[in-house]
């Protein structure tokens, strides 16, 4: 019997390992995977964390938004854009946005009293005065001396009476000081002294149209005159004449009255040992700078430019002027090595100053550089009194900038603002024989732009 147990216990012991390896598999000593399985499982892709998207999903998110671009091509290629050098960029970025030859110096007209009032700020400052003396002859009081200091402002209008210019000096509060002075005195001899720039004389650059003394427009440049040598004080384009010197004189004597009505009016230099026996200021150097940007004055921007070579330690000519202005602005960082300046004013065709280099100024301008806010402060504005009034009637208060013209271009430049996401910075030269057709066509040029804001592409 007992082995009969032994024997059944046995095969149940079998069966039992049977049925285990039925179940289970194969026994292996080694716990490790066998090769067979562990290539298996390493050729499958690992799961990670990250959700699967939901296709349903992905087809309700908005799509990104498409970049606009923005061509003014047909506007550039009209038939009245001539010889076009531009430059337009991201007043937030300094993204150039459009350019056309803007790297090469050209004719900038009235551009270059953007220039003229940069380099007048750097050295002379927003507060600086033009004082105009008279002195009487130490040996002989009855010859008395006029002496310009660059003063064109100096009025005949009466005390209290504006001219064209806010705040001017006027010839009566001279007359009123020497009287003053010695009530008694009279006149026998006028001299007028304008010789700080070198000639007694006023200058006429001989490429300057003669139709600017007639038209009003422009004065011959002297040290000494009133109300800019206009025929008609009160009139920004007024008649002028080939002599304000001589004519600063008669006026001069008409204030004294009675005790000068005998004197001769010459011209001469003030002796060292004169003494000096009245003297009137002229308004702050930024008045000047607003009116001559606003209403685009070149008898002001002269006189400004010669101060500005005297202050730097040069002659005050015309010549001087370009030397006089790189050293006036050499603390900006501007790049003034193509700067050709043959006046203040613009009027001469052969200024010379690139667009890029315009942009660059206005940057600062933008940027509130030492006094350059003053400048902003002065430019034209679309819709409002000054020579913008009539141009971008569509876009009035949003366009800022000084304005450009003599007989061979049109040339505009500063800020275009149709909202606080758009903000540009522009030059724009149309060169060549130019008529009206051309300054609109350069203004519709000029809308695209401001249209297009920071979408415009550079094609």
């Amino acid at each position: 019997m007992k082995h009969i147990f032994i024997g059944v216990s046995s095969g149940l012991a079998a069966g039992l390992v049977i049925l285990l390896a039925l179940f289970n598999g194969p026994w292996s000593l080694d716990a490790s995977p066998s090769p067979v399985a562990s290539e298996t499982q390493t050729s499958q892709p690992e799961a990670t964390l990250e959700a699967q998207p939901n296709p349903t999903e992905e087809a309700t998110e908005e799509p990104e938004p498409e970049v606009v671009q923005c061509s003014v091509s047909e506007l550039e290629d009209a038939e009245d854009i001539l010889d076009l050098q531009a430059q337009v960029i991201n007043a937030e970025t300094g993204e150039v946005l459009f350019d056309r030859g803007s790297a090469t110096p050209a004719r900038s007209a009235s551009i270059m009293k953007l220039f003229t009032a940069a380099a007048a700020l750097e050295t002379l400052g927003p507060n600086y005065r033009v004082t105009t003396r008279v002195y009487a002859d130490s040996q002989d009081p009855s010859i008395i001396y006029l002496v310009g200091a660059g003063d064109i402002t100096l009025s005949r209008t009466g005390i209290g009476v504006d001219s064209v210019y806010d705040d001017a000096p006027d010839l009566v509060d001279l007359a009123n000081q020497i009287s003053r002075w010695n009530s008694a005195q009279t006149f026998s001899q006028i001299v007028l002294d304008s010789t700080i720039y070198g000639s007694a004389d006023g200058e006429y650059q001989s490429v300057w149209d003669q139709r600017g003394l007639t038209n009003g427009y422009m004065s011959p440049v002297s040290a000494l005159q009133v109300d800019g040598d206009r025929d008609n004080p009160l009139a920004k384009d007024s008649p002028r004449s080939t002599d304000p010197v001589t004519r600063a004189g008669e006026w001069f004597r008409e204030a004294l009255g009675e005790s000068a009505s005998e004197s001769m009016v010459v011209k001469g230099i003030a002796p060292p040992d004169a003494v000096e026996i009245a003297s009137v200021r002229s308004a702050r150097l930024s008045t000047w700078i607003e009116y001559m940007l606003v209403v685009s004055d070149n008898s002001l921007a002269e006189a400004i430019s010669r101060l500005v070579s005297l202050d730097v330690g040069l002659n005050g000519s015309f010549s001087s002027l370009t030397q006089a202005y790189q050293r006036a602005l050499r603390d900006t960082g501007l790049d003034l090595s193509g700067l050709v300046v043959e006046d203040g004013s613009g009027l001469s065709r052969y200024n010379q100053i690139a667009p890029e280099t315009v942009n660059e100024l206005l940057k600062l301008i933008d940027q509130g550089y030492g006094d350059f806010e003053l400048i902003r402060q002065g430019m034209p504005v679309a819709g409002t009194p000054g020579s913008l009034s009539y141009r971008f009637e569509d876009a009035v208060g949003k366009v800022a900038a000084k304005t450009g013209w003599i007989r061979t271009g049109y040339s505009l430049a500063g800020f275009l603002e149709p909202d606080s996401e758009n903000k540009l910075i522009f030059t724009v030269y149309n060169l060549g024989d130019v008529q009206i057709k051309h300054r609109e066509a350069m203004d519709a040029l000029v809308m695209g732009f401001y249209n297009c804001g920071k979408a415009l592409v550079n094609r």
